[in-house]
């Protein structure tokens, strides 16, 4: 009796017991799908985030590669501009040098060259005497007229064509200036939908947070072109025509036994101010004798014979005046030598003077080392995103909707920024530091910190 008594009681007792741990699983599967899709919505938030800067990234790289682009542009334009100015300086300096061997082959007859007994050798002028015999040969002055001729022709096409040259060149600086921001803005988007292809939409902030570029660079137009000056000169002057052509053919006799004597031939060409070339030649015979005067002590005079005299220039429209122009001493009836030399001056060439140019603004030619900084700011809605408040098809009701990723201002955004700077890829070969600007292309582009104004800035927005 007892024994049936506690059976049936152990089998009343497991009906009761029966379902209560359902209730128990209830409430772990409730937290296991909490964490579970919490856990979806914060790994695809952390997805988004993490593709979000990455893009921003790319954008921000983006921009500075087109900085960057834009000043080795303008630096090789420079380079282009310097290259038609001294290809001027070398067409002005042959055509007054091919001016002055027309008038050297004309004078050189009383030196009677082709003969055993001519003033060169006489004279003791070595290395004038093969100069002398070419230059009285018969057909010479008439190759002397052909050539100077050709090569007047020559040189003021060259003129002309470097001019045109010029306005092509800085009609590209120009465009581009002018054509720059729009297209940075153009590129910078383009970056980003290629980001997110098919994945939504992503916007770029049309204001940077910051932008150095405006301020960067600038044009340099009449008394502010020094420095392209102080460049074309440096740079023409490597070529030893230009910048000095002379030479001198001397005795070494005293002036006491009357027979010291100098053949001298000068030339050299020079930029005038920022809108003329000018270039002169000329050849001389120099004699001393020892002076016996009536009165007074003796003394060594030099007597001068002109053989040869020509100049060249390309000037901004002003009149060709030989007597002016070239600073020659002379009075109101010059004689028939200083007509001569006034013949030999060549019609001068139109030139419109250096070439405005861009370069850096002077507070960055100022600067140690310039820097372009760039920061963007890329934003992204929620809805755009693949959280469960986005474009998910996982949607939370009820308590789970507590588990949403809760976007500040409903948007996503990041911030980057890049720096251009100036970096020659391999050292000098003399070992100088090349200083920044706009006459060497070398700028490179790196992404940089952004500043904590750029980020108080993004906040705000």
């Amino acid at each position: 009796m007892y024994a049936t008594s506690w059976s049936s009681y152990a089998v009343r007792s497991m009906r009761r017991q029966r379902g209560q741990a359902l209730i128990y699983g209830l409430f772990v599967l409730t937290g296991g799908l909490a964490a579970l899709f919490f856990l979806f919505n914060t790994g695809q938030l952390t997805a988004e985030k993490t593709k979000l800067v990455n893009t921003a990234d790319a954008v921000a790289y983006s921009a500075g590669i087109m900085h960057a682009r834009a000043l080795n542009f303008d630096a090789y334009t420079n380079r282009a501009l310097m290259a038609n100015e001294v290809m001027i300086a070398q067409a002005v300096s042959i055509a007054s040098w091919t001016k002055h061997v027309v008038r050297h082959t004309e004078n050189v007859h009383p030196l009677t060259c082709l003969t055993s007994y001519s003033r060169p050798v006489v004279l003791v002028l070595v290395t004038y005497i093969p100069a002398c015999y070419l230059l009285s040969f018969p057909a010479g002055k008439t190759t002397a007229q052909v050539t100077d001729a050709a090569v007047s022709s020559a040189a003021r096409i060259t003129v002309g064509l470097s001019e045109v040259a010029k306005v092509a060149l800085q009609s590209g600086q120009s465009t581009m200036s002018a054509t720059f921001l729009k297209a940075r803005s153009d590129v910078m988007q383009e970056v980003a939908d290629a980001n997110y292809a098919g994945d939504g939409a992503v916007q770029v902030e049309t204001s940077p947070l910051s932008d150095d570029f405006p301020g960067f660079i600038r044009t340099y137009s009449g008394n502010d072109r020094t420095r392209f000056k102080g460049t074309v000169v440096e740079s023409a002057n490597k070529d030893d025509f230009i910048k000095e052509r002379s030479w001198t053919s001397a005795n070494i006799f005293p002036c006491i036994l009357g027979n010291k004597a100098a053949f001298r031939r000068r030339g050299g060409t020079e930029l005038i101010g920022f809108d003329e070339w000018k270039a002169m030649d000329t050849a001389s015979l120099h004699e001393w004798h020892w002076h016996i005067p009536t009165f007074g002590f003796p003394r060594c005079e030099e007597d001068e014979m002109k053989l040869g005299y020509g100049a060249q220039a390309a000037a901004n429209g002003r009149p060709n005046d030989a007597n002016a122009q070239y600073g020659d001493s002379r009075n109101d009836n010059p004689d028939a030598s200083d007509r001569a030399d006034s013949e030999a001056s060549g019609k001068e060439m139109r030139y419109n003077g250096l070439p405005t140019f861009y370069d850096l603004s002077a507070s960055q030619l100022a600067a140690p080392s310039p820097h372009l900084k760039f920061s963007v700011l890329l934003t992204r809605h929620k809805t755009q995103t693949r959280t469960s408040e986005g474009t998910s098809t996982i949607k939370p009701t009820g308590k789970l909707a507590l588990y949403d990723s809760k976007a500040r201002s409903d948007v996503l955004s990041a911030v980057s920024t890049s720096e251009v700077f100036f970096e020659r890829p391999v050292a000098r070969s003399d070992g100088k530091t090349e200083l920044a600007g706009l006459f060497n292309p070398y700028w490179q582009v790196r992404l940089a910190p952004t500043s904590a104004a750029a980020i108080t800035l993004a906040t705000t927005k």
